[in-house]
């Protein structure tokens, strides 16, 4: 109870309004190989969804690229801290975990920043509102 209370207050007391990302928007961290469908992003953060394996590896990662279908180089080295890691519950995939990861930059530079502006132009909807907030996720199945 106290957590979906806490998640209302989130979404109304936001500084910046988040973008439901297209499909092709894709966020990778610098010490894993893994890429993740971004499911929502705004100049302060992201979220993605991402399969839970049951073991904890531990979050090395000091920063992450986010990278489009269209261009694989896409913005480097931008640091972040993780705000919120939850379990979103197993409606679609009953056999896997599906947790939600919320990701707040941390000092951008000015490139990073007119980067970041193009690509939430470009890859994302209209802004999303507070009470629709939520995405299904998306797995890549090819780069």
């Amino acid at each position: 109870m106290s957590g979906m209370f806490l998640r209302l207050i989130q979404f109304k007391f936001r500084k910046r309004r988040r973008h439901k990302a297209q499909a092709g928007l894709f966020v990778t961290f610098d010490n894993t190989f893994s890429i993740n469908q971004i499911g929502d992003i705004n100049m302060g953060g992201l979220s993605y969804y991402y399969e839970d394996p049951g073991f904890t590896m531990g979050m090395r990662a000091h920063s992450l690229r986010i990278v489009t279908a269209d261009d694989p180089t896409g913005i480097n080295h931008i640091p972040f801290r993780i705000v919120s890691d939850r379990e979103t519950g197993s409606l679609l995939f009953k056999n896997r975990r599906i947790n939600r990861q919320g990701i707040q930059f941390s000092g951008l530079t000015l490139v990073q920043k007119r980067k970041l502006r193009d690509i939430i132009q470009n890859y994302t909807h209209k802004p999303t509102d507070s009470k629709n907030n939520a995405s299904l996720p998306v797995f890549p199945t090819h780069l």
